[in-house]
């Protein structure tokens, strides 16, 4: 399955590294990811992808709570 979300094995067999370089890359914030519980870690191709180009990914908002808050006119994300 070629999935956008990726385990931890999935992600080192794509940058040709061992699973634990992947894994210390998400435990200490270097690639996002998300830890599920239970030493389950997920990140995505995109997260990947910008970690080998060094381009931050760009949230999909402006990471204030203004303008994602209900007083920013209930906009949503600006």
């Amino acid at each position: 399955m070629d999935s956008d979300i990726l385990t931890v094995d999935e992600a080192a067999a794509i940058l040709q590294v061992p699973h634990e370089v992947v894994l210390n890359l998400l435990v200490t914030s270097e690639l996002p990811g998300r830890n599920l519980g239970g030493g389950q870690w997920r990140t995505t191709r995109r997260a990947l992808i910008s970690f080998i180009d060094g381009v931050p990914i760009q949230a999909g908002c402006c990471g204030s709570e203004m303008c994602c808050s209900a007083a920013a006119g209930g906009r949503g994300c600006c």
